[in-house]
This record gives structure tokens, C-alpha cells and sequence, in this order.
């Protein structure tokens, strides 16, 4: 039944989790949970397994269950923590599972950073990674060939001295030939975003004819096709020093990106998502990321649980 996990029905099990672990729950916050149950067989299976990770996460020693966020919020008891805990190990494990989870992948990749992290490797011919929050790099380097693998997340390249031996980057079922260049390559929803800084590179799909992209160009690659080839902005790759630089960004971008480097939901009220904000914002720290933009803008950020953030209207 997993393949068919519905994220709306998970987000709403995990409020009634939170509601029910609460210090003030009532007779009638039961009831009306236990009818949302029985309304489809659905919530109910879902339910279920929420139940059974509660019950595993519970039997972990409290610091396992904590994190420096979790830490810093002290409004919550610690079961309903256990319970958002179970909504986070939920999420990933329907939504994300198996082999395709980004724990999963981390876990077995050459070289990885985890959500919130950034990483720089030097490689053995010289070149340089810069692995974004939440990636999972393999590297395969022979007698004959240089070939970097990105299985998730995104990369700064920037190649080395020229020699013998092609360098490729593989990623989302397409071919990056770099030419003496540093670029970007950016795992996204059944496509892959490339950006080139310097240089230039040559995108290729199974047997279709390679696609170039100059310096200062960026498109991204679908099943469905090529975007149209755009400019790219030198702040594309700020996030290697730990910052967002946004130029006139809806706020609905900017909970996007500033979810990637961080556990659980972001996200926006639709009354504040074409609202455009201007600004530098810190990737180390979500949270002041988040504080500044209630400054910048008629909004105000609320935290459900530590997990689920919602930037909301002001009134």
C-alpha cells in the first residue's frame, strides 16, 4: 500500500499525533481523531504505522531523539517530539523509501553531506566537489575514464588540469561533458538543472545529440525536454559559502530552498506566496533565515512543530 501514500494524509496524521500527545488533549480531540480514522481505510492504515514508528522512537535514550533544533524549542513535551519524530521517519520512509531515501544514499555514497551540510573534496586528479546540503556523490575514476556520479542533491565542479582521460558527470539519466569549467549540477523533481560558471560543457541524453551550454548559461533537463537556456547569476552557487542571496524572490521559492537545508516542512499560506523578497539570507542557520524574512516582509513565521514551519500573512 506504500506506493500510494498520500503526503496530505501523513501531515494530518501527524497533527492528530501532536494534538493527542498534548499536555491540554480533551475527550473530544479523541473523538474527532478517531472519526478522521474510520472516514477512510486509508488514514486509518497510515495511522497505523505512524503508531508503530511512535513506538520505536520511544524506546530510543532521549538524546537520541533530540536535535540541536529540537533543543532549542522547548514548547513541546517530549511525546510529542517522539511523535514528530515518527511524522519525519514516516515521510521519508512512504515517501521516500528504500533505496531512493537520501539517508539511504548518503549512507553508501563515495562522499555525502547531510541535510544542512556542505562538503569539498579534492579529487585525486585534482579536480574540486562542493557537495550541497543532502547529496550523495559516487566516483569512479580508472586507467581509462574519470566519471563522478551525483545520486542526489547538487555539486560544484570545478575540473582540473586537462589530461588523457574524459571526465563525465552523470546525473538524472544524462551525460555532462565539462571542457575546463567549473559548473553546477542539480538533482531536481525528474529533472536535472545545469549551470556553467566558466567554461563550458555538453549535456547528452541516451542517443540524442549533446546540448551545449557556454559560460553564464544554465537550462534544466526533463523527460519531457529542454528548458530554454537562460542566464545564470554568479549568486547561484552562494550556497558554497552558506548563504541564499535572493533578488526579487516569491517567498514560495524561497520556503522551497530553504527546506532543503533543513529537516521537515517549509512552506507558505498561498495569501504570501507571490511575494517577492530581496535580501542575503544564512543557509547555516534556517531559523535567522527565517526571522529575517518576517522582517523584510508583511509576514510572520510559525512553528507548528519543529519539524513543519509555516510562513504565514500578518495580521
Amino acid at each position: 500500500m506504500t506506493a500510494g501514500v498520500d503526503p496530505r494524509v501523513v501531515r494530518e496524521a501527524g497533527r492528530w499525533l501532536a494534538r493527542l500527545g498534548s499536555e491540554d488533549v480533551t475527550e473530544a480531540d479523541h473523538q474527532a481523531c478517531q472519526r478522521w480514522r474510520q472516514a477512510d481505510p486509508h488514514h486509518e492504515w497510515v495511522w497505523q504505522q505512524m503508531a508503530a514508528l511512535q513506538s520505536a522512537f520511544q524506546s530510543l535514550p532521549s538524546h537520541a531523539s533530540r536535535s540541536d533544533l529540537l533543543e532549542r524549542r522547548g514548547t513541546l513535551s517530549r511525546r510529542q517530539l517522539l511523535g514528530w519524530g515518527a511524522v519525519t521517519l514516516l515521510s521519508g520512509a512512504l515517501g521516500y523509501g528504500g533505496v531512493h531515501s537520501g539517508l539511504w544514499q548518503r549512507q553508501w555514497a563515495d562522499y555525502a553531506a547531510g541535510v544542512g551540510e556542505t562538503r569539498a573534496v579534492t579529487l585525486s586528479d585534482g579536480s574540486r566537489l562542493v557537495l550541497n546540503t543532502d547529496t550523495a556523490v559516487d566516483v569512479r575514476f580508472d586507467e581509462t575514464a574519470r566519471e563522478i556520479l551525483l545520486r542526489r542533491g547538487e555539486i560544484l565542479v570545478t575540473t582540473g588540469a586537462r589530461e588523457a582521460r574524459p571526465l563525465r558527470v552523470r546525473a538524472g539519466g544524462g551525460v555532462i561533458r565539462p571542457v575546463g569549467t567549473r559548473f553546477f549540477v542539480r538533482l531536481m523533481d525528474r529533472a536535472t538543472q545545469v549551470g556553467v560558471f566558466e567554461g563550458a560543457v555538453e549535456w547528452r541524453q541516451g542517443a540524442g545529440n549533446p546540448v551545449p551550454l557556454a559560460a553564464g548559461r544554465q537550462a534544466i533537463f526533463g523527460v519531457g525536454g529542454i528548458s530554454p537556456v537562460s542566464a545564470l547569476s554568479v549568486n547561484d552557487a552562494e550556497w558554497e559559502n552558506g548563504r541564499l542571496i535572493a533578488e526579487r524572490m516569491t517567498v514560495s521559492r524561497f520556503a522551497e530552498e530553504l527546506a532543503r537545508y533543513r529537516y521537515g516542512l517549509v512552506d507558505c499560506e498561498p495569501e504570501v506566496a507571490a511575494l517577492r523578497v530581496t535580501g542575503v539570507f544564512p543557509l547555516t542557520d534556517t531559523d535567522q533565515a527565517l526571522a529575517a524574512l518576517a522582517r523584510a516582509l508583511p509576514v510572520k513565521v510559525t512553528y507548528y512543530t519543529p519539524f513543519w514551519v509555516r510562513i504565514e500573512k500578518k495580521h
